[in-house]
């Protein structure tokens, strides 16, 4: 009965009617008007149910670091002035960031499905929070999301799919540079008393007297009181006030061979550390990397600057690298049109030294950039980088992603534990 008034009810009741008149039979007509009726209740009710639902998704924040967690409340509404008798939402998750609540596979690489039935009473919100784990870095999305309903019997259903996605960025995790093996007071070649190339604003040693053509912002007007004579902040000196991380994403020396997953994390972790200290050093910050954007063929290359949400683009680009590269990074580094800052620091992170990278970071050096480079794999490099400052952080490496894996596993522990009682 099902099938014949949710398929063909229109056709089945005027079947029955026409029926009943040839055979004069009242009882077939009488049927045929009440599955006319039934099915036409229905089909409207199944029609209105999802009329003025409205469903949202809010998130108070949509960025975090590895390891943190991301809030966020799914809302149905009912605006209506008569109840949905059912409803069901279906919502897509990123399948890397697990959740407090039981999901299901979607059918879609790197999604789970949330789903929800209920009932909505006239001018009725119902609200669920969820609680997602940033376990890795990366751009996610959230979404989208489908309602279902239909009448009173569920003889007929409507669907709609809610197309509004919610974008999530995971940054990479960051450590001190202590922590990595590398002194935390300039790491990269930055000499005091070296040679007066730039002079460093947030770095002041003393007062001077002023010197005609002395900007106003320089002048000390506390020392000039104590002094009775205008006096000018003297500033330490620094060889490169800019610092343009290089990451090169090569972790196999052919294509062909795939990529190193732990190696390829390994170097986005100490790009982004490294960036976050220069930052916090009031140095600016750059970023170059042999990799493209997600869905784009622009290269990942972030301008040396000071900006307050410099830091931010920063990690927001190291968040989306994926294994695959553009090209080398020595193309990168020499790309027309796009020179490093004068007298920039140039640090490489890299697993694999090439001779034509190692060329590139000699006539970066001549042109009077400092060069720098941090080792990210145990494998031996032979003489291409000879020469150059190495610093080799495989060591420490290993030490903090232990570490790393044990409280990871500890979190899958407890939120495991979240999602049964849940």
């Amino acid at each position: 009965m099902r099938d014949l008034l949710g398929d063909v009810w229109l056709q089945a009741s005027i079947g029955l009617v026409l029926l009943g008149l040839a055979s004069s039979s009242m009882l077939l007509v009488g049927l045929g008007v009440l599955v006319f009726g039934a099915g036409g209740l229905a089909r409207i009710g199944a029609w209105l149910s999802l009329d003025r639902v409205h469903y949202t998704r809010t998130m108070p924040e949509r960025r975090a670091f590895v390891g943190e967690t991301i809030f966020m409340r799914l809302r149905l509404t009912n605006a209506k002035r008569f109840p949905v008798p059912w409803i069901e939402m279906r919502d897509s998750l990123p399948e890397a960031m697990p959740a407090d609540v039981a999901t299901h596979p979607s059918g879609q690489p790197g999604l789970v499905l949330i789903q929800r039935s209920t009932a909505l009473d006239a001018r009725e919100q119902i609200e669920w929070p969820v609680t997602l784990r940033a376990e890795t870095r990366g751009f996610f999305r959230v979404g989208p999301a489908r309602l279902r309903s239909g009448d009173l019997f569920g003889l007929f259903d409507r669907q709609v799919t809610v197309r509004e996605e919610s974008s999530i960025v995971v940054y990479p995790r960051t450590y001190t540079l202590p922590d990595l093996g590398l002194t935390a007071a300039r790491p990269f070649g930055e000499q005091p008393g070296g040679h007066h190339i730039y002079e460093d604003p947030v770095r002041v040693i003393g007062v001077r007297d002023y010197v005609p053509g002395d900007p106003l912002k320089r002048v000390d007007w506390n020392a000039t009181a104590r002094t009775g004579r205008i006096q000018s902040r003297l500033y330490e000196p620094s060889r490169s006030q800019s610092v343009v991380v290089a990451l090169n994403i090569t972790t196999m020396e052919h294509t062909w061979q795939g990529y190193d997953p732990i190696v390829l994390e390994r170097g986005v972790v100490v790009a982004a550390s490294i960036a976050r200290a220069a930052f916090e050093e009031h140095s600016a910050i750059g970023l170059v990397a042999n990799g493209s954007f997600p869905d784009a063929d622009r290269p990942i290359r972030i301008g040396s600057g000071r900006r307050p949400d410099q830091l931010v683009r920063v990690l927001e680009a190291l968040a989306m690298i994926a294994p695959f590269t553009t090209a080398s990074l020595s193309d990168e580094l020499e790309r027309p049109g796009h020179a490093l800052p004068a007298g920039a620091t140039v640090v490489v992170v890299a697993a694999l030294m090439s001779e034509g990278l190692a060329a590139s970071l000699w006539r970066l050096r001549s042109q009077g950039h400092a060069v720098h480079i941090v080792k990210t794999s145990p494998w031996e490099w032979g003489d291409d980088a000879a020469g150059l400052p190495v610093t080799e952080i495989e060591p420490a490496m290993l030490i903090l992603e232990a570490a790393e894996a044990r409280a990871r596993t500890d979190g899958d522990s407890l939120f495991a534990r979240t999602v049964r009682i849940t």
